[in-house]
């Protein structure tokens, strides 16, 4: 969503700020009586590590079952991404059956057999652990059936370590990433249970073996969606920016905090992401391991409401810079509200388009993959086996998105096409098939579903629409200058188009300039109904501004003539409430309007938000409404038709609509509310 967009109320339900603290790295070592690892200890081991390097292949010990198993540290990856941690199931004891069965593979520590004092260990010397690692390899139903627990550990791999599983090269450092890493969350996790049981992708899914590997990434979401707690690693936050949040910071050192917490490398990846909304409770891992007291989604909302707090006392445009200049962008907290969204809140409708908009600002290795994750997030099961049909991307993504318009879901026909894409002629409707990024959608969260949802009949796509009239003519606008001026033009376009009505004004000027409390995402959902001007406006007052205003407009010009004008523009300015600070954000409409225009013009490259007069087919009046366009449109050609009922984020009740000219969809509208009393219905059908 674009920055002028990008605001959320704050939450009635915040968390208690004193949650948020978090806990030092548990002394485990120290306090268990099974063992006691001391200073000394460890001065001892490295001596003896170093004084047999000469002699000795560093190894590294694992316990898989009743086996104790060794590997040179120099084929470490060889080992632990190959078969060299396979075993028969811990539970049952029957094999794994190829192509069938997958290993769910946990960790633990194995408390009863400290590390020999022989043994030479150098990349395990930080950190220094008194225990080997313990392999559990489960059929994923003897988990369930003996109720076994693991915590799934969420987390951005390393570049070094995803080039080395690429490559199938073998490297001493990424061997040490690989072992201390899940090293040090199961040393984090302890102080809970030493006994406890991780599931890390780094030594749970031999990674050079593809055949096992694609099942596991199959498998992802319910090997998450299972245990009872997931740990989201944030490998590059410290926990004194989560602490902060439970104060009262001033501004700057809010932006700070804020913004190192999102820009986190972890916000970055795309599985996590699916990871993330497949589990249940979420707690967050520091990068200095340390185990934040409550979970994720409390300190989410406790940042959007920190944020929301100071978008309006300090606008929405200020805060904005502000967190661009620390390298980042509000994208990313939008896409863990997002994600929160889809997880826990009730009367959503997950929609393709909000798929799109939360794993699309997110990056993945492989294009399979974030087609593979979309599937997922709408529980898509194809005909055909999803490894073999994401091989045709545009095979995959037609029937993803015939699967969503069969649902109802209409946000397919309101994609944006991605710069350079074709048009397909098998399905000339789609758009965004060759791309894995969020531009393809804009409007953020679905809020109610459209009146009629049946999208397709007989096989072809004809969705029951609402004729709102044909298009005379289309200028684009990015309503930036001086606001007199702005207002002026639009004004004078307005009055010329359907004459001095203050009823119609006050309805054009809210299509074109919405009210912010109107949008989606600031109202309550439910209460959908029209407005009434009356109790908005002073039309008794904008009605006498309109006459000597229109009587200006078509009398002779000259520099007084036009000062006076202004003047009166000013008036009607104010009386419109169009440079009023809205109730969400600290900008006036004015500025929303120039921002969301600048925004299109920013990201796309090229200008798409304008205004147009158009004639309803059935008693021809003429209004003005502003649209999204991102093909070339033709006068008297192309249509508004509205979507009635559809309700997203970005949009208004009732004013979701398409632009459509020769079968085609070649633009959107959001704020396109009813002009007049017309209701036709129409079956309109595209491509």
């Amino acid at each position: 969503m674009s920055p002028v967009r990008e605001l959320y109320p704050a939450p009635s339900n915040l968390p208690n700020t004193s949650t948020f603290n978090s806990k030092p790295v548990p002394q485990v070592i120290a306090r268990d009586n099974l063992f006691r690892w001391s200073a000394a200890d460890s001065k001892r081991k490295r001596q003896k590590s170093t004084a047999s390097q000469t002699s000795s292949e560093p190894t590294v010990c694992f316990h898989v079952g009743n086996e104790s198993r060794e590997t040179s540290q120099a084929s470490f990856l060889s080992y632990v991404w190959n078969t060299g941690l396979d075993s028969n199931c811990a539970s049952c004891g029957e094999p794994f059956h190829s192509g069938r069965d997958v290993p769910i593979r946990t960790i633990g520590l194995e408390r009863n057999s400290p590390l020999r004092p022989s043994s030479v260990i150098d990349i395990t010397q930080d950190p220094i652990s008194p225990w080997n690692l313990r392999i559990f390899n489960r059929h994923f139903s003897c988990i369930k059936s003996n109720k076994v627990n693991y915590i799934p550990i969420s987390h951005a791999w390393h570049e070094s370590v995803a080039a080395a599983q690429d490559t199938h090269t073998e490297s001493i450092e990424v061997a040490r990433i690989v072992y201390q890493t899940p090293v040090k969350t199961l040393l984090a996790l302890a102080e809970d249970s030493l006994d406890c049981e991780i599931w890390h992708d780094y030594l749970s899914v031999p990674q050079w073996r593809a055949d096992v590997q694609k099942q596991l990434l199959l498998a992802i979401p319910e090997i998450y969606n299972y245990a009872t707690q997931t740990v989201i690693h944030l490998d590059d936050v410290k926990a004194v920016h989560i602490t902060n949040q439970a104060k009262s910071s001033p501004y700057n050192r809010f932006i700070v905090d804020f913004t190192t917490i999102i820009r986190s490398r972890w916000f970055d990846r795309m599985w996590v992401t699916l990871e993330y909304i497949r589990s249940k409770d979420v707690v967050i891992l520091t990068e200095d391991y340390k185990i934040c007291e409550h979970n994720a989604r409390d300190l989410c909302l406790r940042l959007d409401a920190l944020h929301s707090k100071w978008v309006k006392q300090r606008g929405n445009s200020e805060v904005t810079q502000e967190i661009w200049k620390q390298n980042t962008t509000l994208k990313r907290m939008n896409s863990w509200i997002d994600m929160e969204a889809w997880k826990n809140e009730e009367g959503m409708y997950r929609t393709l388009g909000w798929a799109i908009g939360i794993l699309g600002h997110r990056q993945c290795r492989r294009t399979r993959d974030y087609f593979l994750a979309l599937g997922k997030m709408l529980d898509f099961v194809p005909m055909k086996d999803p490894l073999i049909l994401v091989e045709d991307r545009f095979q995959y993504f037609l029937s993803l998105a015939t699967h969503a318009l069969v649902l109802g879901d209409y946000t397919p026909l309101l994609f944006i096409p991605p710069s350079g894409e074709k048009r397909d002629d098998r399905a000339p409707w789609l758009r965004g098939y060759s791309t894995a990024g969020w531009k393809v959608w804009d409007l953020g969260r679905c809020h109610r579903k459209a009146t009629y949802d049946s999208i397709i009949r007989n096989g072809r796509i004809q969705p029951t629409l609402e004729t709102v009239g044909v298009i005379e003519w289309f200028e684009y606008h990015g309503f930036e200058g001086e606001a007199q001026l702005v207002v002026d033009h639009v004004l004078s376009k307005t009055v010329r188009a359907q004459g001095r009505d203050p009823k119609a004004l006050c309805e054009s000027m809210d299509r074109i300039f919405p009210l912010d409390e109107r949008k989606g995402v600031n109202m309550n959902w439910k209460d959908t109904g029209q407005q009434d001007h009356a109790q908005i406006y002073d039309l008794h007052k904008i009605e006498g501004f309109l006459e000597e205003y229109a009587s200006l407009l078509d009398g002779e010009g000259g520099q007084k003539a036009t000062s006076k004008r202004l003047d009166i523009v000013k008036k009607i300015t104010t009386a419109l409430k169009l440079n009023k600070r809205g109730n969400y954000a600290g900008d006036s409409r004015l500025d929303m309007a120039a921002g969301e225009a600048g925004w299109f013009l920013r990201e796309y490259g090229r200008a798409m938000e304008g205004i147009c007069r158009v004639s309803c087919k059935i008693c021809g009046r003429r209004s003005m409404f502003r649209i999204t366009i991102w093909e070339e449109l033709k006068p008297d050609a192309a249509q508004v038709y509205r979507i009635p009922g559809l309700l997203y984020d970005d949009t208004v009740p009732e004013g979701v609509g398409v632009v459509v000219q020769e079968n085609r969809v070649l633009g959107k509208t959001m704020y396109a509310t009813p002009a007049c009393a017309c209701s036709r219905l129409e079956t309109v059908e595209f491509g």
